[in-house]
C-alpha cells in the first residue's frame, strides 16, 4: 500500500504523516496503516537510509539478543540529518524487526543481508533491462 502512487508518508516535527491522493486507498487501508504506525516508521526509516544513499546491514547486537542497524558508507544524497537521526531513534527496533522478517521469508542470515539485498537489486535491474528490450510478441488471433 505504501509504494502505491498518491501515497506518501513524513516525518514532520515528530510524528507520522499520511499523505494519499483521493480514492489511492480504501478506507479500511487507511486505517490500517495507521494502526501499524510502528512498522510504517520502520518502513520510512529503511526508505529514508536508502534514498540517502546508506547500505544498511545487521549487527548482533552487544546489549543482548537481537540486532542494530547499522547505516553504511557515504550518503550520496543530502538528508536533514537530525531529523533522520530522530527517525532512526524512535523507529529502529520497528527496522530491525522488518528487515527480519524479509530475511526470514528470504531464508537467509541476517548478516547476509548487505549480500543479498545487493543481488536483488541487480536481479530486478537486469530484469527490468531485459523487459524493456525483450520485443513484444504479436497477438494471437
Amino acid at each position: 500500500m505504501l509504494n502505491r502512487p498518491g501515497v506518501s508518508v513524513t516525518w514532520e516535527r515528530g510524528e507520522l504523516h499520511f499523505h494519499v491522493a483521493p480514492e489511492a486507498l480504501t478506507k479500511e487501508e487507511l486505517a490500517l496503516l495507521r494502526a501499524h504506525k510502528e512498522e510504517v516508521g520502520g518502513w520510512l526509516l529503511l526508505h529514508k537510509l536508502w534514498d540517502a544513499g546508506y547500505s544498511i546491514r545487521l549487527q548482533p547486537s552487544e546489549y543482548g539478543p537481537g540486532y542494530v542497524l547499522m547505516p553504511t558508507g557515504t550518503p550520496t544524497q543530502r538528508a536533514d540529518f537530525p531529523a533522520l537521526f530522530e527517525l532512526y531513534d524512535t523507529f529502529h527496533d520497528s527496522a530491525v524487526a522488518l528487515l527480519l522478517d524479509a530475511c526470514r521469508l528470504l531464508k537467509i542470515d541476517p548478516m547476509d543481508w548487505p549480500k543479498a539485498a545487493e543481488r536483488f537489486v541487480r536481479e530486478a535491474a537486469l530484469r527490468r533491462e531485459e523487459c524493456l528490450t525483450k520485443p513484444e510478441r504479436p497477438a494471437r488471433g
